[in-house]
Parts: C-alpha cells; structure tokens; sequence
C-alpha cells in the first residue's frame, strides 16, 4: 500500500498530520504564483509601457519555473508534515519506469486531443479562429529554454500539485471521489486562465473551458494508476508540442 494511498492519508490526517487547509492551498497556489510572476515581470522589466503586462506575458514560460519553485517549496513543507517526501506523492517505482514511461507515450496522442479539441471549438466560437500566442516575441535563448527545459519542470510542478498532493487528499477527506475530481478538475483548467492571464473575457472562457476535459481525464489516470510517470511524461510530450507552435508561428510572423 502507498503512501498516498487513501486509507494511509486518513490514517495521517486521524493523526492530525494533514488538514484541509494543505490542499486548499495546493489547489490556488499556482494561478496566485502566476499572478504575482506576471506583475514583477511587467514592473520591473516594462516600467512605463502602456502594455506592460501582455508583454509581461510572453515569457510566462520563463518565469513559469519560478512558479514551480515555489508549489515545489510548499509541498516539500506539506510532505514533511506528513512524514513523508515530496517524491512518495508521485508513487514512483524504479522497477516500472520503463512500463510507466512508455504508457505515457502511448497516452500522448488521446491526451494532446483531449485538450486540443475543446480548445480549438473554443477559440473558435470566442475569437472567430485562433486565440493570441504569448511566446511569440522571445528571444532566441528564451525560446530554447522554453523548449528543453520548461516542459520537464513544469509537468513535474503541476501534476504533483494537482493529481499527486491535492486529489488523494480531497478523495480522502470527502469519501468521494467524484467530488475530487471535479474540484481539483475545476481548478486545474482555472490554473491556465493565468498563464498568462490577458483581460479579455475570450481568453479567460477559452483557457477554461479548453482545459477541463483534458483535466478530468488526467485525475482519472492517476487515480487508476496511484502512479504520476505516465502522467508526466504525456504532460511533458503535450507541453513539447505546444513550445513547437509557439515557435513556429514566431518563425512565420
């Protein structure tokens, strides 16, 4: 039995180890990070621009690991509490990686179409085609980043936040695993509304609204499998494949 299992996380939380208040953080930590990475940026490095904060949002690819940082800080604070680590939330298993790492890549394809899909209907009733592409404007080194290194960090940072810490322990204290999922669902597409957030009512319902689908299908996963390897590494693989878009129309403006 894992760690993370449920009948393990009630026997925490009986123990007074783990309370509500650790998820609830989870599951807004994000969206306030990226919100609070977007204002600094747009102060301290567009002062006086009349559009500071859509320029600040080219880069939230950048300063999204700045985001990382901080969700990965708080759950390493959260496990300790526990009496566990921040590696036990993901269930890893040495002697499956190569199983778990193959069921990931063989899950891209659904995965990347269960989020394109609404995204693309989305767009198009709201924009009457494509939504904006922050990403466009970096440099070339910034892209690169965005590229290699951006995709890994951020698939571990979220799905651990969402599907690893937040999903067991609201199944746990609710009995209801439903109810999970369409909360921590909920608040996993909310999560996208900010990266990066533009104040258009288009953009907010679009990065919503294509998001949820993709979401609920990613804590049912987890939830079959107690394991987060075949998560991250199609999160990874979908991430990928957006910075590539981002790249490409970039080439072709």
């Amino acid at each position: 039995m894992t760690v993370n299992s449920t009948a393990e996380i009630q026997k925490r939380a009986a123990a007074g180890r783990i309370t509500w208040a650790g998820p609830l953080i989870m599951l807004v930590a994000r969206s306030v990070l990226a919100m609070i990475c977007q204002s600094l940026v747009a102060a301290i490095f567009f002062p006086g621009s009349a559009d500071a904060w859509n320029q600040a949002g080219e880069w939230w690819r950048i300063y999204g690991t700045a985001i990382d940082a901080g969700c990965l800080a708080l759950l390493v604070w959260l496990a300790h509490r526990e009496g566990i680590r921040l590696f036990d939330l993901g269930g890893y298993n040495r002697e499956r990686w190569l199983h778990d790492a193959l069921i990931g890549l063989g899950l891209f394809v659904p995965l990347l179409l269960a989020f394109a899909v609404p995204t693309v209907l989305v767009e198009t009733i709201l924009y009457r085609g494509p939504a904006p592409v922050p990403g466009t404007s970096l440099p070339l080194a910034g892209s690169l980043y965005a590229l290699l290194i951006w995709p890994i960090i951020w698939a571990f940072a979220e799905d651990s936040t969402y599907f690893g810490y937040s999903l067991p322990r609201l199944e746990a204290f609710t009995g209801r695993r439903w109810l999970a999922v369409l909360v921590v669902s909920f608040f996993t597409a909310l999560q996208h509304i900010f990266l990066p957030l533009r104040l258009e009512w288009p953009w907010i319902a679009s990065h919503f609204l294509g998001y949820v689908l993709g979401a609920v299908v990613y804590c049912l996963l987890y939830l079959r499998w107690r394991r987060l390897l075949p998560v991250h590494v199609s999160h990874w693989a979908i991430n990928l494949v957006g910075v590539i878009m981002v790249i490409v129309s970039a080439v072709g403006r």
